[in-house]
């Protein structure tokens, strides 16, 4: 997984900065945005082989931008990992219903993110989301 790029979609600042420092050290390159809009717009700009995406973000929701993931002829495999606090059915639904690959309820360990996002990086495009 060494050197593999993953976009982190968090408006929480100190959450995006631990979860990029955390990436960086288990190798990976890790490219940010603070809101959907910028998660949208480094998407013309970084190419990334998968993206964590908070639901709750200011300028367009997680929901917003993994359709827009999913419409993008360049991003359309991408995998995409919620990362939210809101966990409720309804939410992992509309999740899976907008493309996401994969949830993970927070607050979630180190080992928790690192194993999901091995786990989707080392699938070609899971057709359902994991609980």
């Amino acid at each position: 997984m060494l050197g593999k790029t993953v976009l982190v979609v968090e408006d929480d600042p100190l959450l995006r900065v631990g979860i990029v420092e955390l990436l960086q050290g288990m190798g990976f390159i890790a490219v940010e945005a603070a809101d959907g809009a910028s998660a949208m717009a480094r998407l013309a700009s970084v190419r990334p082989d998968l993206v964590c995406l908070d639901l709750i973000l200011p300028e367009a929701s997680g929901y917003e931008v993994c359709e827009f993931i999913r419409r993008s002829p360049d991003h359309r495999e991408t995998p995409v990992l919620i990362m939210s606090g809101r966990s409720y059915p309804m939410d992992r639904a509309q999740a899976a219903e907008a493309g996401a690959d994969a949830f993970l309820a927070k607050p979630f360990s180190a080992e928790d993110l690192r194993r999901r996002i091995e786990r989707l990086l080392e699938a070609s495009r899971p057709t359902a989301i994991a609980s």
